[in-house]
């Protein structure tokens, strides 16, 4: 599990052809989203994968329950979309809906900036990254990048894009003062993500 709001990992595993695992790690501190760490394994080396994902939080290409039946470890925490899109959207809607009512409340303040959220998605699917990403004008994977890791990559990628814009948000709403926020701090991921279990 991440260690309070300082630093996390995630996993993105995918299972292909019920023969091979992909792995490919994100680390994740205040400010900083970067991949660090690509493994390929036969499925036969659980011990091995096992160890590699080991207090990361896990996002699953493919089917959920099968991963979850092979690795077979109840201590282990899964994440999705879901939970991440909808904090980040309703942390964005509320920061703009705070900026309307300050400038409401500050005619005088004719020249206030408007804040610059992400527009977040109402839904994505990790098993599509390299399509989201591409829509976005962003490479879902190098050239170079081996067929049978693209997927994996891209995925990992997709999530890399995603942290890199709640970093941004978080900026944007700790830059301005009227925005009430529970903590003082900025949180590297949205808490569904620290705290959430699938």
């Amino acid at each position: 599990m991440p260690t309070a709001n300082y630093y996390a990992s995630i996993a993105i595993v995918e299972v292909r052809d019920g023969q091979k695992i992909n792995i490919e790690s994100i680390s994740i501190s205040k400010g900083e989203c970067v991949l660090s760490g690509a493994w390929n394994f036969p499925l036969s080396e659980r011990e091995t994968v096992l160890n590699v994902i080991s207090g990361h939080l896990i996002v699953v290409l493919g089917d959920v329950s099968e991963f979850k039946k092979y690795i077979d470890d109840p201590d282990l925490v899964y994440v999705d979309a879901s939970p991440f899109l909808e904090e980040a959207r309703n942390a964005a809607q509320e920061a703009m809906d705070a900026y309307e009512a300050f400038k409401a409340a500050n005619p005088q303040r004719k020249k206030m900036v408007a804040p610059d959220f992400y527009e977040w998605p109402t839904s994505i699917d990790f098993n599509n990254a390299a399509a989201y990403l591409e829509s976005k004008g962003r490479m879902a994977t190098p050239a170079s990048t081996p067929v049978d890791m693209k997927k994996t990559l891209s995925a990992a990628n997709l999530v890399k894009y995603l942290v890199d814009k709640w970093h941004s948000d978080e900026q944007e709403r700790n830059n301005r003062k009227y925005v009430e926020r529970d903590d003082a701090e900025m949180t590297i991921l949205p808490k569904s993500w620290l705290t959430h279990k699938v």
